[in-house]
């Protein structure tokens, strides 16, 4: 399923290495990523990994996410990270120039999970704010779609949400300057993720450019030759995976054509049972002829799905490894049965790093209240409920404890008693102790409310540590924004990032001071 081990960077790296990469490929999406780089305005920073990617024996590991509003969630952020760590140990054990690359995915069309943007502004719950769905073409790929007049209202939201900092003004200077009416969509998101990629090494690439897709254009006729012989390997795989008792994640009937025509909007393309391909919402039938003329004629209106972008990345790049989130990881069992139709050897598929970022002021509240960070995970009630028991005067605790063991004790002894007589009782003793320790649970139950009640401030204190850290009760990576943190503790997080998070699978907690 995977073929390559992502645990072995001299041997993958040896593998892609062994790969015909023709010269004239690697130059014209070297100079693609320049033009790029100079237009979203970080050239003189890219310079030297474009001129590392320019040489011949140079390879290159992917990472790739779909552009969120204000740059997504911090998971987006951690992809990049591990990519480029993962790059670096590539060319350590390698000893070959190993350049990370990541890869905006604007050809995706599901704009209501791209559109909301949720910050961490000190608050016990995130703040989302979101971009109108309405104020979208349905159905269109968000490389497609223009920044109209809502932005405007959602960064004055950002900007009032953010508590005051030193910190807080070269934030939004940089929002503000990548996020500007009328600007495309994934272009205003590469001008801002670029600031926290670049730097470190990493190059920035937009797939949707029209030069991008004249260079994939191979890809795509070798998509349409193939008929819809790619997702019938694709449903075979997933048919393999499911009788060993996997998921399948990518689910295919078998007659699709792994690739999108967008005129007047975006269609899907089928095979039909004559040989000819239908686009799905127009009903428009087209010879292969017919669909190879138009695709070569305007590639930029073309676009790979899901079981086809892999293979347009690494037909681009010299790909040695793909980082990858969890769901990413498991399509890649069905993706990599693809590559030999298209005599491509497949990268390592690498699982992305996560953190979990610790302020300050939230470590001294679960210092506070004795809570490992992972505790609030589960439960907030139980959490509160066992968080409060530990501050109740001494011997309450106690004293409930010891009184309950007296209750075990008597019931025993009455038990014995009374079983010596008629042992028919027995079920009788049980039941009425069942019955006393069920009392004696209410009573404690109704001393933690009324603690509660007392104690509402430190029940706020530890929903709001929740808050910050498994924000809608899931993982903190899952949603939050690193904005907020940029703008209370500087570029410095970055780094701190940076240096902590990167190791394939890991997750990490990292805490921040100041």
């Amino acid at each position: 399923m995977y073929p390559v081990d992502f645990r072995t960077p001299a041997l993958f790296a040896r593998s892609t290495a062994a790969r015909d990469f023709p010269a004239a490929r690697r130059a014209a999406t070297v100079s693609l990523l320049r033009q790029q780089a100079e237009r979203w305005g970080f050239l003189d920073a890219s310079r030297a990994s474009l001129d590392r990617l320019a040489r011949e024996d140079a390879l290159a590991v992917v990472a790739g996410q779909q552009p969120g509003l204000f740059g997504g969630p911090l998971y987006t952020v951690y992809k990049a990270l591990t990519a480029i760590a993962v790059a670096r140990e590539t060319e350590r054990a390698a000893g070959r120039p190993v350049v990370p690359i990541f890869w905006i995915a604007a050809d995706d069309h599901d704009f209501e999970e791209m559109r909301r943007a949720y910050l961490s502004d000190g608050a016990p719950d995130p703040g989302v704010l979101e971009y109108p769905l309405d104020a979208v073409p349905r159905g269109a790929s968000v490389a497609r779609v223009p920044l109209g007049a809502p932005i405007e209202d959602l960064l004055r939201s950002v900007e009032a949400s953010l508590p005051p900092s030193e910190f807080r003004a070269e934030a939004m200077a940089r929002l503000r300057g990548a996020y500007v009416p009328g600007r495309g969509w994934a272009d205003a998101f590469a001008r801002l993720t670029g600031a926290w990629v670049v730097p470190y090494g990493g190059l920035v690439f937009d797939p949707t450019d029209a030069e991008a897709k004249r260079l994939a254009l191979p890809v795509f006729e070798r998509e349409i030759d193939l008929g819809a012989r790619s997702s019938q390997v694709a449903s075979e795989r997933g048919a393999d995976l499911e009788s060993r008792g996997y998921h399948a994640q990518i689910a295919r009937s078998g007659d699709e054509i792994n690739l999108f025509w967008h005129g007047e909007r975006r269609e899907a393309l089928r095979l039909t049972g004559n040989g000819t391909f239908r686009l799905a919402e127009s009903g428009r039938t087209l010879a292969r002829a017919e669909l190879l003329a138009m695709v070569r004629e305007r590639p930029q209106d073309a676009s790979p799905g899901v079981l086809l972008r892999p293979l347009t990345q690494d037909y681009l790049f010299p790909t040695a490894a793909y980082v990858g989130g969890p769901s990413e990881v498991a399509y890649w069992a069905q993706v990599n049965a693809l590559y030999p139709l298209f005599e491509m050897p497949p990268p390592a598929v690498v699982p992305r790093a996560g953190a979990t970022i610790l302020e300050s002021k939230i470590r001294k509240l679960l210092d506070r209240f004795g809570l490992m960070w992972t505790s609030l995970a589960g439960d907030p009630e139980v959490v509160i409920r066992e968080s409060l028991k530990r501050l109740l005067p001494e011997e309450l605790p106690s004293l409930l404890e010891a009184e309950r063991g007296e209750w075990l004790r008597s019931f025993g002894r009455i038990e014995a008693a009374v079983s010596a007589f008629d042992p028919s009782l027995q079920g009788a003793i049980k039941t009425a102790t069942g019955r006393v320790l069920h009392e004696g649970e209410n009573l404690e139950r109704k001393l933690m409310q009324v603690w509660k009640r007392r104690q509402e401030e430190s029940v706020q204190q530890i929903r709001r540590a929740r808050g910050h850290l498994f924000p809608r009760g899931a993982l903190q990576e899952r949603s939050i924004s690193i904005l907020g943190y940029l703008a209370r503790y500087g570029g410095g997080v970055l780094g701190e990032l940076h240096r902590r998070v990167g190791e394939p699978g890991s997750h990490v907690l990292v805490e921040l001071t100041g």
